[in-house]
């Protein structure tokens, strides 16, 4: 039986896992190092070679200090190398030799900028546009670097979104679409309210999410507000309430010479209502990376840790069985191909801990996806348009056979969707949006088979 699961897993997973894995080389492989920057010539360059041409610029500079040039080109190498204060004592030296330059003074209030020292760095900007003959180019990026420290100089930061909408399901319930299912070697009928039923629900849902600076070089104490509400129309037994609350420092990775990135450690508190009675709370913690690999990729990883307790109810009488653990590890590159154009790849997996073995499961799968801006074809709408297309897969395997379903094999599942979504601004903070889903999931047992369309229509207010 192991060999028949086993050989079900590779046929169907390893033909989307290697699609996965063949979308992210594509992404990483399309976009140039961070390092690789090119110096004077304008040609890419790799670490190794720009710490050569560092050390051999440091030769000249120690024969011929009063070099500017030199003392400038070894600058930049520095910083392009992460060596921020090789750099700034050097740019440092040159204003004792040449007061008054302000490109100099420019990039040493970039690098006091990077390092997160807001004050230095004004005063250096300041410097810049005060000297006499600044050049424009120099006068426009400091202003954009003053305008920036402004907006950073209150330390307390505050934004939120508010989603609210109707959505049609053809399988509201997730229930086989057959009445005849296979149990024990037996075949049975369903019951009318057991299978899949069509249903109309109207749904709220928001963000909100707060930051204070610490001071600290750039760190931030961080709090996520995530709520969601739905009442059915029909199958008052799926309305449904949530809420999750995560909350903890943001560390800017700069200090380590790892650029735009930041290192987010928070504590979690999550509740679920459903059917109008409590179904289940979490508390836990997790690690979140986010890094601009290069100016056009991004990676946002996260792993996660919950511990899980779920309410018995007369509806649901057996879930406090799901009580356990639940690990999840999620994470999406993504890759701006152009102005308009933005692609990506999901990679996840989970793992959730309960006290049957039958509802005791793993998964892995992932998915690709892309982003699409487009100019408005309605005049008076003048925001562009975008629209979000999505595929994913994910393989879901049970610990032990179900004895109420087959004594023999334990669940597998295989699910699947497709996704398309269209985003109409009707103006800077408030649009309209339209979303298709179909998602089907094949499992080894009847009762997991299904099929499920959904129509979605939404208005989100953005703060």
């Amino acid at each position: 039986m192991v060999s028949v699961r086993h050989s079900s897993c590779v046929k169907f997973c390893a033909p989307v896992l290697g699609a996965l894995v063949f979308a992210i080389f594509v992404l990483l492989a399309s976009g140039p190092a961070r390092a690789q920057t090119g110096v004077g010539d304008g040609q890419a360059q790799t670490p190794d070679a720009l710490a050569t041409r560092q050390q051999m610029l440091l030769d000249v500079m120690l024969a011929t200090p009063d070099d500017l040039d030199t003392a400038f080109e070894y600058a930049m190498v520095s910083s392009l190398l992460g060596d921020y204060e090789a750099a700034i004592s050097t740019l440092e030296r040159m204003l004792i030799y040449a007061p008054g330059l302000p490109r100099v003074q420019l990039e040493l209030g970039v690098l006091y900028f990077r390092l997160g020292s807001r004050e230095t760095a004004k005063f250096y900007f300041q410097e810049a546009v005060n000297s006499p003959n600044v050049p424009a180019e120099v006068e426009a990026r400091v202003q954009a670097y003053l305008t920036t420290i402004s907006e950073q100089e209150d330390p307390a930061d505050f934004r939120a979104a508010v989603v609210t909408g109707v959505r049609y399901q053809t399988n509201a319930n997730a229930a086989p679409g057959s009445r005849r299912v296979d149990l024990n070697g037996g075949t049975f009928l369903l019951d009318d309210t057991a299978t899949g039923q069509a249903d109309t629900n109207a749904f709220l849902a928001g963000r909100v999410q707060g930051s204070y600076d610490l001071g600290l070089q750039g760190d931030l104490l961080e709090a996520d507000l995530v709520f969601y509400s739905a009442r059915y129309a029909d199958i008052v037994r799926l309305d449904t309430a949530l809420a999750e609350l995560t909350l903890g420092p943001s560390i800017n990775l700069e200090r380590i010479d790892w650029d735009n990135s930041r290192l987010s450690l928070y504590a979690v508190a999550a509740g679920v209502r459903l059917n109008h009675a409590n179904y289940n709370g979490a508390l836990g913690f997790g690690a979140r990376i986010v890094s601009e690999i290069t100016p056009v990729m991004l990676l946002d990883a996260k792993a996660e840790w919950r511990r899980r307790w779920y309410n018995d109810t007369a509806e649901f009488p057996t879930v406090s069985d799901r009580n356990g653990s639940f690990w999840r590890l999620a994470a999406t590159l993504s890759r701006q191909m152009s102005p308009a154009v933005t692609v990506r790849a999901l990679l996840l997996a989970d793992f959730e801990e309960t006290k049957q073995e039958w509802t005791q499961s793993w998964e892995v799968g992932g998915g690709i996806g892309a982003t699409v801006q487009f100019a408005s074809p309605i005049e008076k709408l003048r925001q562009p348009w975008s629209l979000d297309l999505e595929a994913g897969y994910i393989y879901r395997s049970y610990e032990g056979p179900d004895p109420l379903v087959d004594p023999v094999l334990a669940q597998e599942d295989q699910e699947g969707w497709f996704r398309a979504g269209l985003s109409v601004p009707l103006r800077n903070d408030f649009a309209i949006g339209f979303t298709g889903e179909f998602r089907r999931q094949h499992s080894n047992y009847d009762l997991a088979t299904y099929s499920n369309t959904s129509a979605l229509i939404s208005l989100t207010k953005t703060f």
